[in-house]
């Protein structure tokens, strides 16, 4: 089945309003029935994609990557087994892989490193307590 820009535009519009989970995903789905799993995942992907690319400059402001960092530390310190890293991505809008990124330069930077061969600090990282929900 060819999808029509227009139906494109209408499942885009519909993904501005969910986040970026499977649950989303399955409710897609079940809105546009006629649509193949892969089409929904693929219009999915190219929109999150956009939306990652629309906000990445404002994640990336020294402010932002300080209070970012803050955050969580004042979270693992409070709860060192709780998502902390993953609570903060969704809160604020950005992929849970690309907050993780934020946070490990700027807990290098406090270090003074610079961005490694990861190898070499495997166990400087395990400090850090990313942690997955």
């Amino acid at each position: 089945m060819i999808l029509t820009k227009a139906q494109y535009d209408e499942i885009a519009q519909c993904l501005v309003s969910v986040p970026p989970t499977r649950q989303s995903l399955r409710k897609l789905k079940q809105r546009f029935p006629s649509q193949s799993q892969a089409t929904l995942l693929s219009i999915f992907s190219q929109e999150y994609q956009k939306h990652i690319k629309r906000t990445h400059a404002k994640h990336h402001t020294s402010e932002a990557i300080e209070s970012y960092y803050q955050r969580y530390l004042s979270g693992v310190g409070k709860n060192g087994a709780a998502p902390v890293l993953l609570e903060l991505a969704n809160e604020v809008d950005y992929a849970p892989s690309l907050m993780a990124r934020i946070i490990l330069e700027r807990f290098l930077q406090e270090h003074e490193e610079t961005p490694p061969k990861l190898e070499k600090y495997y166990f400087q990282m395990q400090n850090l307590q990313v942690c997955y929900k």
